[in-house]
């Protein structure tokens, strides 16, 4: 335990004192904590829609929302009699309202534009109708981008427009049947259970976050350990400490070291938003409030599904001969990995489906599989124990032959080692 606990100080040390750990764990808490806090010392209502300075801003009608903000000429032909100069003037406040005596000088006007005091280019926005009736109508347009919207507000106005004229046939207030008509709804949603659609989000960033975790320190603790093996450093390290000591150390340093950089950088996120919450209106809880049986859920197999890969990438390293090779050797593993990240990705949306539940009891899936059905389905507890078994069933047998592998693989300098051969030589001493 001693010699463990050198090692795993040693490892510890070496990641935190390092100038790119210290500068990436700095550099995104003091980033999210700047950025959440903003709506607390500077007005962004106008930037971003729902924080504090729109709070006077209700329900919007129909009508409300229909107003475009085309800033061009609309050429305008009439030919059912119905059309309301106003209505249209209303509803495109900032565009620049034309009669035509035909629709094809609608036509001709919207390709090729006229020149008079009020129009500063013939090259400036122009668009048209041609109304045949109350119901029928054609528009013409010069150049259409691809949010144009004003086709969509002249419909609107013609269905006011009938709908006015088909009342007063019968008799009926235009007036009191347009504002029933407008009358927005209220409602409100209240999910029993889980909101999937809620806790997608934050499901997906810890995925994506587990994701980086296993890759980057992943890839360290190969690293390390070829490089102590291309130094011959371990000669030293494997007569004065027993080789589950080293594996033991160098990959709990790594896990403790990931997780402490991910808790801070999360938790100067989650502390920020949390003192500027009110100056958000509440509008990212849907990313930053999450249930403690989530976190939960992420912090237990998130670690042990970083464990179990990160003795896989310490066997991986002893295995090669050269720091170069150490990404060669992993490529497998490091498939695996996105193969089981994709696959859960893919998924979120189905987490109840018959290939997550599979997922979910795979040692080297279920990390993220069990986890995104914990935040997003339906999971018994029973499934849970099961899942959690057998993931840390895999990581003592990984842990155990990784130990005999890293022993034998570390010794054999210059010389790199199938994983077959290792796993061979380590059936034949144990017999």
């Amino acid at each position: 335990m001693k010699q463990f606990g050198i090692v795993w100080r040693h490892e510890l040390q070496g990641y935190v004192k390092s100038k790119s750990y210290i500068g990436i764990t700095v550099g995104f808490a003091l980033l999210f904590a700047i950025l959440l806090s903003l709506p607390s010392f500077i007005d962004l209502s106008g930037i971003i829609p729902g924080l504090k300075g729109n709070e006077g801003s209700s329900t919007k009608t129909e009508s409300e929302t229909a107003l475009s903000e085309y800033d061009g000429t609309i050429y305008l032909y009439d030919k059912s009699g119905q059309m309301e100069e106003e209505l249209i003037a209303q509803l495109y406040p900032s565009a620049r309202i034309e009669m035509a005596d035909s629709e094809e000088a609608v036509k001709g006007l919207v390709e090729n534009g006229e020149q008079s005091e009020d129009s500063e280019s013939a090259d400036e926005k122009r668009c048209g109708f041609a109304v045949e009736s109350p119901t029928d109508y054609r528009y013409y347009v010069k150049n259409r981008s691809f949010s144009d919207s004003v086709g969509e507000v002249f419909d609107y106005a013609m269905g006011v427009m009938y709908r006015q004229g088909r009342l007063q046939e019968i008799g009926a207030d235009a007036a009191e049947i347009e504002e029933i008509y407008n009358t927005p709804m209220t409602s409100e949603t209240i999910v029993l259970g889980k909101d999937s659609v809620r806790n997608y989000l934050y499901t997906y960033l810890l995925i994506f976050v587990v994701y980086f975790m296993v890759l980057i320190y992943g890839n360290s603790v190969a690293t390390s350990v070829a490089q102590e093996k291309s130094n011959r450093a371990m000669e030293v390290l494997v007569t004065s400490t027993s080789s589950n000591s080293l594996i033991f150390g160098k990959v709990l340093a790594g896990t403790v070291a990931s997780f402490l950089q991910v808790g801070v950088i999360i938790g100067a996120a989650l502390a920020s938003y949390g003192a500027s919450r009110e100056a958000w209106n509440g509008m990212l809880d849907f990313v930053f409030q999450i249930p403690s049986q989530v976190l939960l859920a992420f912090a237990v197999f998130g670690i042990l599904g970083y464990v179990l890969y990160a003795f896989c990438y310490g066997v991986l390293g002893a295995l090669v001969s050269k720091t170069e090779d150490v990404s060669r050797t992993a490529g497998p593993l490091m498939f695996m990995f996105v193969i089981s990240f994709l696959l859960t990705v893919f998924n979120l949306q189905n987490s109840d489906g018959a290939l997550m539940k599979i997922l979910s009891f795979i040692p080297f899936t279920s990390p993220n599989a069990m986890f995104a059905r914990v935040a997003m389905g339906n999971v018994a507890v029973w499934e849970i124990a099961v899942s959690l078994a057998l993931l840390i069933g895999a990581i003592a047998v990984a842990a155990i032959g990784g130990a005999k592998i890293y022993r034998m693989g570390t010794l054999m300098y210059g010389n790199p080692i199938k994983l077959s051969r290792a796993l061979k030589m380590s059936r034949e001493k144990d017999q």
